[in-house]
């Protein structure tokens, strides 16, 4: 299950999760292929690369990659993991995700009983809507 976090992934995890300074162990070694960066990247970290692969696949990731869906955005504590073809291929901020795909605001969570007010307000505007509807057809 290991092979389904990218190793760009791991990069990324080590310099958004955990705050670390990516960018200055990597300047010069932009020659170097994705593995490589990435063991590199946690050698100076002090961690293996299994154990951040590990770390990154958290329950609600492996529930996604196991459903095999196309491309998918799991937010989970914070952070949005990228997930195309079942392999995790990078770690977002949330408000990097959110200004990627143009939302200004997150979406707002709504609890059990105001959405069931919400449908019955939208229910009653819709209902009134084709009674006016069927009223002006009928004059005519």
């Amino acid at each position: 299950m290991l092979d389904r976090v990218s190793y760009h992934a791991c990069i990324r995890y080590l310099e958004r999760v955990l705050r670390l300074p990516v960018a200055e162990w990597l300047r010069g070694r932009e020659h170097l292929n994705e593995k490589l960066r990435a063991e590199h990247c946690c050698a100076c970290a002090g961690v293996p690369v299994a154990a951040v692969r590990q770390t990154i696949l958290c329950p609600a990731v492996i529930r996604i990659i196991l459903s095999d869906f196309d491309s998918v955005a799991v937010k989970f504590d914070g952070w949005v993991y990228i997930i195309r073809r079942g392999i995790v291929c990078t770690i977002l901020t949330e408000r990097m995700h959110d200004e990627r795909t143009g939302r200004a605001r997150p979406l707002k969570d709504f609890g059990r009983m105001e959405g069931r007010r919400n449908m019955a307000k939208t229910h009653r505007r819709m209902k009134a809507r084709d009674r006016s509807r069927d009223r002006l057809e009928g004059a005519n």
